[in-house]
């Protein structure tokens, strides 16, 4: 199909195409190809959209690839790089980090020199590095419910066409997903049903929303129907932990799910203020620790400075973090 486009390759990218045509889902990169996108844009569009060698079958020194330049449990960086040797044997490869990204290596004699260490089943090589490629791969998957060859390349062809002028950008789901052959959702956000108040429909809730995210998808989860701290259990004859309790344990699923690249689970955890955990709640989001302490030190309500001050056991980004998520 991509032929029919435009037959020429791009010169310089002889090797990678060579590589694609061992992938049904990926165009060919051609002269005609321009849209790259330059900074964060393009880390964006190369880590949640581009479709990958996931299984590493054309892996090799030389390749562009994308890694996690940070290695850091909650908030990893990620950037690009070069691989300079690879060791199948014991797993790991040397990347040369791409320039751009060397400040966020946290290790000094990897800083250095820009090359650091990784396990090769860390790394992702990107096989669409236009833009172009992803919106050929989009019009040709969205075609397909059309009933004749016919008018399938012809939708293709119009879809493409507009796509590539940017007159219509499919929402950031159907980028990753249409046409790659995978089973993903092409809808990005979820409103989900009250949750039950019980043990088992908060399991079947939380069942839900990981079967969501882990396609793709964005979740938004109300917790007003769940009773209160201190609320009696009667079946167990116990008590409630109240709902801020099990909402955190819902919301932990976004750092669990991971949804291609470095994108985790998005979730909107919502309580209305009619609840009687609401104060609970809303310190329960706060991250300041600056709010926090003026909440302890100014507030006469016993209860919202006792939450505050056990909110506040939590540990602020340092500088560093602080200067990085700054800049992103």
């Amino acid at each position: 199909m991509a032929t029919e486009i435009n037959s020429t390759l791009k010169h310089g990218y002889e090797q990678l195409n060579k590589d694609i045509e061992q992938f049904d889902a990926v165009f060919p990169i051609t002269e005609d190809m321009n849209i790259t996108y330059n900074g964060v844009a393009r880390l964006v569009m190369l880590d949640r959209y581009s479709f990958k060698d996931t299984k590493k079958t054309t892996l090799k020194e030389g390749d562009f690839v994308l890694l996690t330049v940070k290695e850091d449990p909650k908030y990893p960086a990620r950037g690009t790089g070069t691989i300079v040797s690879l060791d199948w044997e014991k797993g790991e490869a040397l990347v040369q980090v791409s320039e751009e990204y060397r400040a966020t290596i946290d290790t000094f004699s990897e800083a250095e020199d820009g090359i650091v260490k990784r396990a090769i089943i860390t790394l992702d090589k990107p096989l669409e590095l236009y833009y172009e490629q992803i919106a050929m791969r989009n019009a040709h998957g969205l075609a397909q419910v059309e009933i004749s060859p016919e008018k399938r390349y012809e939708a293709f062809v119009k879809f493409y066409e507009e796509q590539k002028v940017k007159n219509f950008i499919p929402a950031g789901r159907v980028l990753y997903g249409a046409g790659s052959g995978t089973d993903v959702t092409y809808f990005n956000c979820y409103v989900m049903p009250m949750v039950p108040d019980s043990r088992g429909g908060i399991s079947d809730h939380r069942k839900k929303v990981m079967e969501i995210m882990s396609r793709g998808g964005g979740v938004g989860t109300n917790g007003s129907t769940l009773r209160p701290r201190h609320a009696l259990a009667r079946g167990v004859n116990g008590r409630s932990s109240g709902s801020v309790s099990w909402l955190d344990d819902i919301a932990k699923l976004t750092h669990l799910v991971e949804q291609g690249g470095s994108r985790r689970g998005a979730q909107m955890i919502m309580l209305t203020d009619w609840h009687p955990d609401i104060i609970e709640f809303i310190i329960s989001k706060m991250q300041n620790p600056r709010i926090l302490r003026y909440i302890i030190e100014n507030f006469e309500d016993e209860q919202i400075r006792t939450l505050a001050h056990n909110k506040l056991k939590f540990t602020p980004f340092s500088p560093k973090e602080t200067n990085m998520y700054t800049g992103i």
